[in-house]
C-alpha cells in the first residue's frame, strides 16, 4: 500500500496531469465504484460481519474526529457563498460522526489480521495526508477535497446503512448537501480556471486516499478469509 505523504499537496506533480474539475476528478474513481464496496453492498452474497466491522472502525478512524476534513476547509474560505455551503455541510457532518461512533461500537471489535502493525502505520498516514489536504493554503484544494468527500459520502453512506441494518442499529437521514447542489457549486467556482484546477486537484487526492482506504480493507478481507479456509 503506497498512501501518499503528508505535505505533498501544494507542489505540482510534474510527472502526472491533474484533473481540471471536480468532474473529471470524480471520473478517476469513487467510494461507489470500488469493488470491495461493490463486494460490501452485494445482496446475493452477504457480508461478513467481520468485513462490514472493520469498515465501521477504519471509517471511523479517518473521519470520526472532530475537527475534520470539512471543518478545516471552513477556514480556508472567505466566500460567504462557499461559507454557506460549508457551514451546512459540517452541521450535517457532526450528525455523520455520531452515526460513524455509533456503528463502530455496535459492529464490534475488529480481529487481528495478518499485517496488523502495517496498517496501522498506513491509516497513520492516510489520516495525516488528509489533514495536510484540508488545510492547503492553495486557493481551492480544499474546498475540492470537501466536495469530494460530500459526493463520495452517498456510497459510504451505503455501506454504514448496511452496517445499521446488520446490527439493528436506526440511522438518520443524512443531511449533507446534494451532489446536485454540489457539482453546481464547483462548476461556477471552476469558470476561474485556476480554481477549477486546484477543486480538482484536492478532489482527487482526496478520492485517492478512501480508494486506497477500501484497497487495505479488500486485503484485510481476503487475508481473513485465507485465513479461515474460504
Amino acid at each position: 500500500m503506497s498512501f501518499i505523504q503528508p505535505g505533498a499537496f501544494d507542489r505540482a506533480q510534474p510527472d502526472a496531469a491533474p484533473p481540471r474539475s471536480l468532474n473529471a476528478a470524480l471520473a478517476q474513481g469513487t467510494s461507489g465504484e470500488h469493488a470491495f464496496v461493490s463486494r460490501l453492498l452485494d445482496k446475493d452474497n452477504v457480508a461478513r460481519a467481520i468485513d462490514l466491522a472493520d469498515a465501521a472502525h477504519y471509517l471511523c478512524l479517518i473521519h470520526g474526529r472532530y475537527p475534520g476534513l470539512i471543518d478545516y476547509a471552513a477556514t480556508r474560505s472567505a466566500d460567504p457563498y462557499v461559507g454557506k455551503w460549508l457551514s451546512r455541510a459540517c452541521e450535517a457532518f457532526v450528525g455523520e460522526r455520531a452515526l460513524l461512533t455509533r456503528l463502530t461500537v455496535a459492529a464490534g471489535p475488529i480481529t487481528s489480521t495478518p499485517g496488523q502493525d502495517r496498517c496501522t502505520s498506513a491509516i497513520i498516514n492516510l489520516r495525516g495526508a488528509l489533514n495536510a489536504l484540508s488545510q492547503s493554503d492553495r486557493q481551492g484544494c480544499a474546498l475540492g477535497a470537501a466536495f469530494a468527500l460530500v459526493l463520495d459520502w452517498i456510497a459510504i453512506r451505503d455501506v454504514l446503512d448496511l452496517i445499521g441494518e446488520r446490527t439493528g442499529l436506526d440511522g438518520r437521514r443524512s443531511t449533507l448537501p446534494a451532489a446536485d447542489e454540489t457539482r453546481q457549486l464547483a462548476a461556477e467556482l471552476s469558470i476561474n480556471g485556476a480554481i477549477g484546477r486546484a477543486i480538482g486537484f484536492g478532489a482527487s487526492q482526496m478520492l485517492l486516499q478512501h480508494r486506497q482506504l477500501w484497497d487495505m480493507l479488500c486485503e484485510r478481507a481476503d487475508l481473513r478469509r485465507a485465513q479461515d479456509g474460504f
